[in-house]
């Protein structure tokens, strides 16, 4: 067999010091008026080897029959297309055993096959090749010619194919190795996938053309934080045929324009430099700067956007190449210890991003990036951090073109190996090259305001090498880096590789001591916290509180975004999103992978209507003694005043509305607050709340007019619910024995029961309880009694006492539960809602009348769901029969909630395709129900939120009703 060099010679997918061989340098994407595009999308020839050795230079060539090869879709994954490889999930530990950089025997590796025409009017350009991205290393060769070699699976790869290609038809053939020496620098949390997952393209441009474009907006004065003046300095690299003296008298000339096009002020232009003298020599570059005032700043809120228009004029003034760049004006700084972007401190209310979806895995389209920042921003989303790689730069279009901000982070990543790689030199040039053409390409977008040099990679030299690189380079936005406190200290440490304190999962104690210590110098702002594993996310209005209170906290990004489930159609014809280990991979971190806000199909989880509430642009109190109290309206926005927000209440009476109204706003300016009078409440006795909704008046690019951005309610007035007489009584006697309950199935937050033994994970809450037997019949471990009183009326009084001794402190649930009759599927409840919610995780609910079916199961692995808490009473109605069977509560407000499941049947299955449905809801009933926290991985549930050992009293009362009509 004829040996590959490039991968059977000199192994370069092998070698951590092989970057890459021939790849062109890094440059701003953009598309030039005088280039020819054609994209390479589509169907190409794939085979799978088991090695790269086992590849044969044939196969790399014309020769090569590939006609029985499979044909697959690029953009994607190969490991989604039964090639023999599937989707592998790990977290920190590396699919292999071997230590850096030494490779499993089985290195699956896939050569990429398919014909491209060059023209016959392209004989005087230059032809270039961009892969757009490719897990996790690549070889090009054209015609059977090796062209080049390229790394960084996150990153573009271009190559210059002009002396390989000829007039017609051309063979490309690119060979992916799935694994190679710098996959220990891709030890995301994320699945493993391989293949060509973004764009490919090729580009056939003119010899003399715009090479390169950097555009920075420097503002100097911030007028009102929504404008101010500055410079443009544009720095346009040009090239030329390189066997010919460098033209002169050529010109780069650039005018700048609003977003509708109009041009603002005169053109301006700048000398390309021709000269190639040694010593003197700068680059074939024109520089060109000017001032402007009066320009709308770009923010989140308000993302203003330009455009500037650069083209290239030969000597006699006429244009050989043009393009447009969008661009925004904006200043990133930290002042005395505070993040400010146009002179005013931010909040970052973020989450943190990977690219996935669940049918394309890595293969993203544009209309799945616009859909997920779309969804974002409904949310009261901000900013995003890019975990923990760049994106395709699209997605940085969107971006600045909607309003968030980012955090663009470079791929790197040695979770495995976190304290040794940093400091191995053999993965330096690795470290320097993705931090450094990460910032080469992203470098004219306003949204990205930090750089980020990776993620959970130890701490070394090496970064602070990459960090003063990128200070250098680009001193407008600032750097950040976790690893550089995790492995030094919050105060002074590693101040050379990050400006801010960016911790992971940190205790609301601790950052609330960081932010009041006199020694804080730097701004702290959680890159990841409230991990949304499951049912999750309890306490994020406690970290909400801390951040709004705190000085020197500025918010934090929650991880993470989406589930990262993966569409699997099993051989009983069921279909599932499936998580780590169920394709067979080994080892695996199962569910883990799905730790997302939003499932992987953008359906939002429960927890999405907390989140879209702490983050909520505008919030309202009552503030004042209880006489005369008054309701303050805080404008938690930095820019916006809230114009462009209409504002409503409604006076709550029981659980019923009485009365409704606008309330006018005029005035009430970004950061400020102001004082209006509650709505009369005159005649009005009971339980009165508030409640005020503030809606969008018009559309906005990433919303419908009407949209909800904010809530409150305000409690006026709180007394016990009055009992509503039962009305006529079927003859059918009402069954029902409640049984004690002191368990949950078990969310991801107490335990992982798929994979107790997890290597992080050294004792859980969950591994307590199943040695106290709380997942068993617990019937013996508690003193309880129980009361039934039949009343005239025929319903049914419960009085239950349970004495939870200290040895069972911290229990899941003290409750009972019961199965209903057949039938019974309608729900109604007055209490906390709509949404399910839990006593760490109720601030976004509204007490209310409010009905519906029963939940559906919104996690990938079933778990206790579906809770409402505060009920007053809860009742479940016969749709066929118009039965309504009633829960009042007698003692105070309960936690209720009706599933089609029993807790065993949510505790005992891995998946949602093991369960069926009962014919019948299992009701619960709780005086007490523990938190959720984040402990999956962060802080477990805070104190407030436990279950403390002791007598727990509490009543109700059960009626079944037939009413002829629902409620």
């Amino acid at each position: 067999m004829a040996s590959i060099p490039e991968l059977h010679d000199l192994r370069l997918w092998a070698d951590p010091n092989a970057v890459q061989v021939h790849r062109l340098p890094m440059r701003t994407p953009f598309v030039s008026t005088s280039s020819i595009r054609v994209s390479l999308n589509g169907d190409w020839h794939i085979k799978r080897f088991a090695h790269p050795d086992d590849i044969a230079l044939r196969e790399l060539g014309e020769l090569c029959d590939d006609s029985d090869w499979l044909s697959i879709p690029v953009p994607s994954n190969w490991t989604q297309f039964d090639l023999g490889d599937v989707p592998h999930y790990t977290n920190i530990a590396m699919p292999w055993r071997e230590t850096p950089p030494h490779l499993p025997k089985e290195v699956p590796t896939a050569v990429y096959r398919r014909n491209f025409k060059v023209e016959s009017a392209w004989s005087d350009r230059r032809v270039i090749l961009h892969i757009g991205a490719a897990e996790s290393v690549h070889s090009v060769r054209i015609n059977g010619e090796f062209v080049g070699y390229g790394t960084d699976s996150r990153l573009a790869s271009e190559y210059d194919i002009s002396a390989f290609v000829r007039e017609g038809m051309n063979l490309v053939s690119i060979t992916v190795c799935r694994y190679s020496a710098q996959s220990y620098v891709e030890d995301q949390d994320q699945w493993w996938m391989a293949g060509l997952h973004r764009d490919v393209f090729i580009e056939a441009q003119p010899q003399l053309r715009i090479e390169d474009i950097r555009v920075d907006t420097e503002v100097n004065v911030v007028r009102d934080s929504q404008t101010g003046s500055g410079q443009i300095r544009i720095s346009t690299r040009v090239a030329a045929p390189s066997d010919e003296r460098f033209p002169p008298g050529m010109k780069v000339r650039a005018t700048l324009h609003n977003v509708n096009g109009k041009q603002i002020g005169i053109h301006h232009s700048g000398e390309v430099a021709h000269s190639t003298r040694p010593y003197v020599f700068t680059g074939h570059c024109a520089e060109i700067q000017w001032s402007v005032t009066g320009v709308k700043l770009w923010s989140a809120e308000l993302p203003h956007r330009y455009l500037v228009r650069i083209s290239l004029l030969d000597a006699n003034g006429n244009v050989i190449d043009s393009t447009d760049q969008w661009i925004g004006f904006r200043r990133i700084e930290i002042v005395r210890g505070d993040l400010l972007v146009n002179g005013k401190r931010i909040m970052i209310q973020g989450v943190n991003r990977h690219d996935h979806h669940p049918d394309r895995g890595k293969a993203v389209t544009l209309q799945d990036m616009r859909d997920d920042v779309v969804a974002m921003k409904q949310h009261n989303i901000n900013a995003v951090r890019c975990a923990h790689y760049p994106n395709d730069p699209r997605f940085l279009d969107i971006c600045d073109e909607l309003g968030l901000y980012v955090v663009d982070e470079a791929n790197i990543e040695s979770h495995a190996w976190i304290t040794s790689l940093c400091h191995d030199s053999s993965y330096r040039a690795t470290w320097l090259a993705r931090v450094s053409r990460m910032v080469e390409r992203d470098k004219n977008h306003p949204s990205v305001i930090m750089w980020s040099l990776g993620n959970e990679s130890g701490y070394g030299s090496v970064h602070d090498a990459a960090a003063a690189w990128v200070r250098s380079y680009d001193p407008s936005r600032i750097i950040h880096y976790e690893g550089a406190i995790f492995h030094t200290n919050w105060f002074d440490g590693g101040m050379a590789a990050t400006d801010v304190v960016a911790p992971m999962y940190a205790p609301i104690a601790a950052i609330e001591m960081y932010g009041k210590s006199k020694q804080r110098v730097r701004p702290l702002i959680m890159c990841e916290y409230s991990h949304a594993m499951g049912n999750s996310n309890g306490s994020l209005s406690d970290y909400w509180k801390a951040f709004d209170h705190t000085p020197g906290l500025q918010g934090g990004f929650i991880w993470e975004w989406k589930d990262h489930g993966l569409r699997q159609l099993l051989p009983n014809g069921k279909e599932r999103f499936a998580y780590g280990g169920q394709f067979g991979d080994s080892p695996h971190d199962g569910n883990f992978v799905a730790d997302g806000l939003m499932h992987a199909d953008l359906t939002p989880h429960p927890a999405m209507r907390e989140v879209a509430w702490v983050h909520r642009p505008v919030a309202a109190r009552l503030v004042g003694p209880k006489s005369d109290q008054v309701i303050e309206l805080k404008n938690r926005q930095a820019f916006r005043d809230v114009a462009w927000l209409s504002a409503t209440y409604e006076v709550v009476l029981d659980g019923v509305v009485k009365r409704k109204g606008k309330l006018a706003l005029a005035g009430l300016a970004a950061g400020k607050a102001k004082r209006i009078k509650v709505p009369s409440i005159r005649g009005l006795s009971g339980d009165i709340r508030l409640n005020i909704t503030w809606k969008t008046k018009r559309a906005e690019p990433w919303c419908d007019r009407g949209h909800v951005v904010a809530w409150d309610q305000l409690t006026v007035k709180s007394s016990r619910a009055k009992r509503i007489q039962t009305s006529q009584k079927t003859s059918e006697p009402l069954n029902i024995e409640p049984q004690i309950s002191l368990f949950r199935a078990s969310i991801d937050n107490d335990g992982f029961k798929l994979l107790p033994n997890l290597a992080w994970v050294e004792t859980t809450t969950l591994k307590r309880w199943q040695e106290q037997g709380i997942d068993g019949d617990v019937s013996q471990l508690v003193k309880h009694q129980t009361k039934r009183t039949v009343r005239e009326d025929g319903s049914v009084r419960f009085d239950h006492s349970v004495l939870v001794p200290k040895t069972l402190d911290d229990l899941p649930r003290v409750g009972v539960s019961f199965p209903l009759p057949e039938g019974f599927t309608v729900i109604s409840w007055w209490g906390n809602g709509p949404h399910e919610c839990y006593p760490d995780r109720e601030s976004s609910a509204m007490l209310g009348m409010y009905s519906g079916e029963a939940d559906e199961l919104p996690y990938l692995v079933p778990q206790e769901y579906g809770l409402r808490t505060q009920c007053r009473w809860f009742e479940v109605r016969n749709p066929q029969t118009e039965e309504v069977i009633r829960i009042e509560a007698e003692s105070g407000p309960l936690h209720m909630s009706a599933l089609p499941y029993t807790t065993q049947d949510l505790y005992q299955a891995a998946d949602q395709t093991e369960l069926i449905k009962r014919p019948y809801l299992t009701m619960n009933i709780d005086v007490a129900h523990r938190g959720l926290g984040t402990a999956s991985c962060g802080p477990d549930v805070l104190p407030e939120y436990r279950i403390q050992p002791g007598k727990f009293q509490f009543a109700y009362v059960i009626s079944r009703e037939s009413r002829g009509a629902s409620r």
